[in-house]
């Protein structure tokens, strides 16, 4: 899919060496150091180190839009970048209104970025996609950093393996039979599915551990389950976070296990926003305004 016109008029912050501008107490990155939790939980250690790379660039950057639909929560920089993260409907049993709703709009990204480590999942859906969105602009100030790979998923599959699918990848599943008939799908909703085993997610204790091949949704990172998930990863060959919420920012989740981030980088973040807006998923995000991006984890760094 080609590049969109928007990028021409891109401003790029200014990464000063300053100290970052505090308001109102300590941050929630700096509640999580004094917790101890910094250096193991994923969502503050991807939170501590974009707030590292941006620095205070983070403060000049506000947010210009946030939708958040039935399917995909997506947010749009004053600098015309776009996120999305999956839309954790099923997290609530009642009524999911946003108690932040008319007051996030002109918010500056490192406010916004802190969100992601709310509880409520819905806030942290929102701070997940402000996350997606800097990972795409980090990627075009720093691309050095950023080595894509041409695997897909099926490239990482081979003929007996015994693959988990954490979350329900629904078009992934006769394409992955075709390569191994030992798949399992676990999955937090009841769904029905006659073409393999499914089984509660409650249940990822036992199968995990004994599998090759770890598939785990990006999704699991607003609703917090992700960490809980990797640490019963045993010794799977490959652990990959899928999916659109994927933070295209790879050096956390590397460092944690994952072999290799398959996400989207929104190319047309205002047709994005559209898209979102009518309930679209990830089949209309990758026809209207984004495309697939693999990072993969060096061989060096697998040993």
């Amino acid at each position: 899919m080609p590049e969109t016109k928007y990028l021409e008029n891109v401003k790029f912050p200014k990464k000063e060496e300053k100290k970052e501008k505090k308001e109102g107490g300590i941050t929630g990155v700096e509640r999580m150091k004094e917790e101890g939790e910094e250096e193991t939980k994923i969502l503050p250690a991807l939170v501590s180190a974009l707030k590292k790379d941006l620095g205070p660039a983070l403060e000049e950057i506000e947010i210009k839009d946030v939708r958040i639909g039935l399917a995909y929560t997506g947010v749009l920089l004053s600098e015309n970048y776009g996120g999305v993260a999956c839309t954790p409907l099923y997290e609530f049993s009642g009524c999911p209104a946003l108690g932040l709703a008319g007051s996030l709009k002109g918010k500056t990204a490192n406010e916004m970025l802190e969100l992601a480590l709310s509880e409520n999942p819905l806030e942290a859906a929102v701070g997940i996609a402000v996350a997606n969105a800097l990972s795409h602009m980090l990627r075009d100030l720093e691309p050095e950093h950023f080595q894509h790979s041409s695997s897909d998923i099926l490239d990482l599959i081979k003929p007996g393996d015994r693959v988990a699918m954490v979350g329900y990848f629904g078009p992934l599943v006769p394409r992955i039979l075709k390569i191994t008939d030992k798949l399992t799908v676990l999955e937090k909703r009841e769904i029905e599915i006659t073409q393999t085993r499914t089984l509660s997610s409650e249940r990822a204790g036992e199968i995990l551990p004994v599998s090759d091949v770890i598939i785990l949704s990006a999704s699991t990172l607003a609703n917090r389950t992700f960490d809980e998930l990797l640490s019963l990863r045993g010794a799977a060959r490959e652990v990959v976070l899928l999916g659109p919420s994927a933070p295209l920012y790879p050096a956390p989740f590397f460092e944690r296990g994952i072999t290799a981030v398959m996400g989207t980088r929104i190319i047309d973040p205002w047709t994005m926003l559209t898209v979102v807006s009518e309930a679209g998923g990830t089949k209309k995000l990758h026809q209207y305004c984004g495309e697939k991006v693999a990072l993969r984890r060096s061989k060096q760094k697998e040993k």
